[in-house]
């Protein structure tokens, strides 16, 4: 007997094997889900070739039967792996995508409230990307942040330090989030090289993320101006082996690597490394700089489970350090030295090391309902040995009573858990969260300095102390132990009618901080555990008009650490409430499609205490106030498809209201100036195909020194100009990338702001180049 093979038959066959080989892998429970997720490539069949009859029967039926296994075989593609979706009430696993150009994410994480698109955000919020960070070939996260015309870095380029102004008041560096955990990052700077998101929210925050526990815990201005929360790099769903080598002037040579995979059917599986070295010579004269980091990132996205897991380490020894200068009894601001003049002696150092780890999960209860919990660890230590210099005179004189030499310890815990719930009732959608969250750290000192008998140390500004000798350390100055505990329950319901087009945002968070205070040198300084609570309270709405268009405004606060009165004042021992920052705000959002702008305006209110009285009355009370009034402009995203733009203006009044006995009523605040403006440009030469030239400037208004107005910094302008050009690689056909950039053009020496009665220098003209290597 013959047995013919028709196409229809092929194509039967090969439709029922699919069926059967789809039917086996799906459970019962998930069927229709799983095919709502997975999408099979179609499968062309072609009819068998006629054969050459043979003259045996049994013969033409076995070699009938093997064509069309080996066309079945031969037509049906192999199914590639398809991740598992993570619902609208999960975080992990789903960050907001890149939007046009690639610079900037198109939404960002809001704490409490979870992810949110920028359209529907009521408030400004910009999440700049690792493509930006490896293009602009940041360093630290300082170098991504100077892309917002309103954040301002508060410590000298040379310093080892982050700390930022933003609206106008100070973010101290270890407030910085990572993956959503205040006080876990790095605590005096953090390297850029394994960050995914640089998550920039400006405005006060309480009832999203909580209160910040701020450098030793004792004292913190907490994140009333704005607060970062850094996005670690994990893996995706395409493998990445990559090798990147490093130059910074004036001789810092460095690599970085870059190593991720995904396994699993459903690519459940995911790991990371991130890698880097550098080190020699900075662009500051006599100042050494090495820094290493390790980080680890694992994790599982199930259909139902997600978990990610960090793990990290880093390292700096920086000398010496260039940190500030104090301000003496001066009528004008000496001239800035010459760029790169470094002005601390050559005995100085700083040497932080960092080891940190965060674990965060999510359990989806259901389709509606999803359970997180999140936990992090930090352990920060650094030793250290420079003076403070303090100028004293208008010709740049430089004294130093007491250098000191010594240790720090801030050990930080962090946690999280809470519930986001999607509802419907009638026509109104409401997305709910309930969140606990908790930060304890433990700050430790250990300070030594010379003895007071010993001669002052003095230099001059412009002459670099290249001369002056180590002094003797001798003296115990400082040995304690500082403990600051925060605990707050956070509950809010964003309510949208019409599809979205209309928000409505209420929450409030009862938040409870207590510090205590261990002095081991002088046991009557030391002070019981003590606290206290209070309710904080926020409402936002956003109302989209048309589409592409969001008018939003928002009312929220934000948290400073409870002030105890010292020894010394009549209500000695009395525990202030933790001070409320106030902001209202408002502002319009336009996505052109492939360029969007934000315009906001805002009004922040910040309690501060302050002395009356006199003489034996003397008195504290939180009473003082800055306000910092201002408007923003940000633009992001491309303008044509070669043409991409980055950057705003930044318009901020800050007046000091409340003083002690009215002194300083109406004056500007201290280090914050007035107009600052950020543009970047990035253009894709038509004269040179996959050359890209970019180019950005920055420029800061003056700004006051004092609260009396007195002593101010004149404003600046920085140029920074670079280029990019992509190749194939000869040996295996993938990407090689060289990028090479300069920043400060044109080597200007200025002084670059003011806070807390210092001063600090900007960097002199710095020499960037990059090679990425792709495998």
């Amino acid at each position: 007997m013959v047995c013919r093979v028709t196409d229809k038959d092929v194509g039967l066959t090969i439709s029922l094997g699919l069926v059967s080989s789809l039917a086996l892998t799906l459970n019962v429970a998930g069927v229709q889900q799983a095919f709502a997720q997975i999408k099979l490539p179609d499968v062309t069949v072609e009819a068998p070739k006629p054969k050459v009859r043979q003259t045996g029967q049994r013969t033409q039926a076995t070699s009938t039967r093997n064509v069309q296994r080996r066309v079945a075989t031969r037509n049906l593609p192999p199914r590639a792996p398809v991740p598992y979706v993570t619902p609208s009430t999960g975080t992990i696993g789903a960050p907001p995508s890149p939007y046009a150009g690639g610079q900037v994410a198109s939404g960002g994480g809001l704490g409490l409230l979870g992810n949110r698109g920028v359209m529907n955000t009521p408030f400004n919020q910009t999440s700049f990307t690792s493509q930006l960070i490896q293009n602009q070939q940041a360093r630290t996260i300082r170098d991504v942040l100077i892309n917002d015309p309103s954040v301002r870095t508060v410590q000298a380029a040379g310093g080892g330090a982050d700390s930022l102004f933003i609206r106008g008041f100070q973010y101290d560096s270890g407030d910085y989030a990572l993956n959503g955990l205040a006080g876990i990052a790095p605590y005096y700077s953090t390297a850029a090289n394994f960050i995914e998101r640089v998550e920039l929210l400006k405005g006060p925050a309480a009832l999203l993320n909580g209160m910040t526990v701020g450098g030793t815990g004792a004292s913190s201005g907490g994140a009333v101006g704005g607060s970062v929360n850094l996005i670690t790099k994990h893996a995706p769903e395409t493998d990445i082996t990559q090798l990147t080598t490093t130059y910074v002037s004036k001789s810092q040579f460095g690599e970085q690597m870059d190593v991720s995979r995904r396994f699993g059917e459903h690519k459940e599986w995911g790991v990371r490394f991130n890698g880097g070295y550098s080190n020699g010579d900075t662009p500051w004269n006599r100042q050494h700089d090495e820094l290493g980091n390790a980080h680890l990132a694992v994790d599982y996205h199930g259909e139902n489970v997600r978990i990610d897991a960090d793990v990290g380490y880093q390292a700096d020894n920086l000398t010496p350090p260039l940190r500030f200068f104090g301000v003496g009894a001066l009528t004008k601001i000496p001239d800035p030295p010459a760029a790169g003049t470094n002005f601390q002696v050559p005995w100085a150092y700083y040497v932080p090391t960092d080891f940190y780890s965060t674990v965060k999960g999510e359990v989806d209860l259901n389709d509606k309902i999803t359970a997180y919990a999140g936990f992090g660890y930090h352990d920060s230590n650094i030793n250290y040995r420079y003076p403070s210099p303090n100028l004293v005179d208008n010709a740049g004189g430089i004294s130093v009573p007491l250098p000191g030499t010594g240790s720090e310890r801030f050990e930080t815990l962090a946690g999280e858990a809470g519930l986001r719930l999607n509802a419907d009732t009638g026509p109104i959608n409401h997305a709910v969260n309930i969140g606990y969250s908790i930060t304890d750290r433990t700050y430790g000192q250990h300070l030594v300095t010379k003895a007071a008998s010993d001669p002052v140390l003095n230099w001059n500004l412009y002459t670099e102390p290249t001369g002056v000798a180590l002094p003797h350390f001798t003296t115990l100055a400082a040995n304690q132990i500082v403990g600051a505990n925060l605990w707050s329950v956070g509950v809010s319901d964003t309510m949208s009618i019409l599809n979205k087009r209309i928000q409505l945002t209420v929450g409030a968070r009862r938040q409870t901080a207590g510090t205590e205070v261990t002095n081991l040198l002088t046991p009557s300084a030391s002070r019981p555990f003590a606290d206290t609570s209070v309710w904080t309270p926020a409402y936002a709405l956003v109302v989209k008009p048309v589409e592409h268009v969001s008018l939003y405004a928002n009312y929220i606060e934000g948290l400073q650490t409870p002030v105890v009165v010292p020894s010394g004042y009549t209500n000695t021992g009395a525990v202030f409430p933790p001070g409320q920052t106030k902001q209202v705000e408002t502002g319009i959002k336009v996505d052109f499609g492939r360029i969007a702008t934000t315009v906001s305006a805002f009004d922040i209110s910040k309690p501060s205490v302050i002395t009356t009285g006199s003489g034996a009355q003397l008195t504290q009370v939180l009473n003082g106030l800055q306000r910092n009034t201002g408007a923003e402009v940000n633009v992001f995203g491309e303008v044509a498809p070669t043409l991409r733009l980055l950057g705003g203006v930044a318009y901020i009044h800050g007046v000091q209201e409340q003083t002690s006995g009215g002194a300083t009523d109406g004056k500007r605040a201290v280090g914050v100036p007035e107009l600052t403006v950020n543009l970047g440009a990035e253009w894709d030469t038509p004269f040179v195909r996959d050359l890209t030239l970019t180019g950005r400037v920055v420029y800061t208004g003056a700004q006051y020194v004092d609260t009396a107005n007195k002593l101010s910094l004149p404003d600046w302008t920085r140029v920074d100009l670079g280029a990019r050009y992509t190749f194939t690689s000869p040996w295996n056909g993938k990407p090689i990338v060289v990028r090479a950039s300069v920043e400060n053009v044109f080597n200007k020496a200025y002084w670059a702001s003011a806070y807390s009665g210092v001063i600090t220098l900007g960097a002199p003209r710095t020499y960037l180049v990059s090679t990425t290597f792709n495998f």
